[in-house]
């Protein structure tokens, strides 16, 4: 196999394949944000004379909800509608290697744990909070198809 492709993210696609690599995160702590903003909501309101503790467990809740959302944003919006360096991605038996301008690096493919297909990206997993994402659309039909078939014949192509 052997396949070369070239993209430039923009600042929006980032934010939403990083939202995409992090879904089952993002959902936890909006659960549980949830569960502690009604727990400190339902026990300030129990315990009129001691708000503080109901309080204290709302507002851990809240901020569990929009932290990460927050953060996200918040580095969106200090990159500015700048887009990200032309990147090259080069996927071959041996691994996956992507270069720029001013860097190149690697991994073979033991290193990566799964490779999902997800809201328009390819992510390669690396482990629980690390991988490399290159849109779908930075790959041809064939190229796309050639590459699925290898992930799937090497067992790292998950659903």
């Amino acid at each position: 196999m052997q396949i070369l492709a070239t993209y430039t993210l923009s600042p929006d696609e980032a934010l939403r394949g990083t939202r995409a690599f992090k879904r089952l995160w993002y959902a936890l702590s909006v659960l549980c944000g949830a569960l502690l903003l009604m727990g400190g909501l339902g026990r300030a309101g129990l315990t009129p004379g001691q708000p503080g503790p109901g309080l204290f467990l709302a507002l851990n809740g809240l901020l569990l909800i929009v932290l990460p959302e927050a953060v996200l944003r918040w580095g969106r919006r200090r990159r500015g509608g700048q887009a990200y360096p032309p990147m090259e991605v080069r996927l071959d038996d041996e691994g996956l290697t992507l270069r720029t301008e001013a860097t190149e690096g690697g991994l073979p493919w033991s290193a990566f744990t799964r490779v999902v297909r997800r809201s328009g990206f390819w992510i390669f997993r690396v482990g629980p909070s690390q991988a490399v994402l290159v849109p779908e659309r930075a790959l041809e039909g064939p190229a796309a198809a050639e590459l699925a078939a290898f992930l799937q014949g090497r067992g790292l192509m998950g659903r």
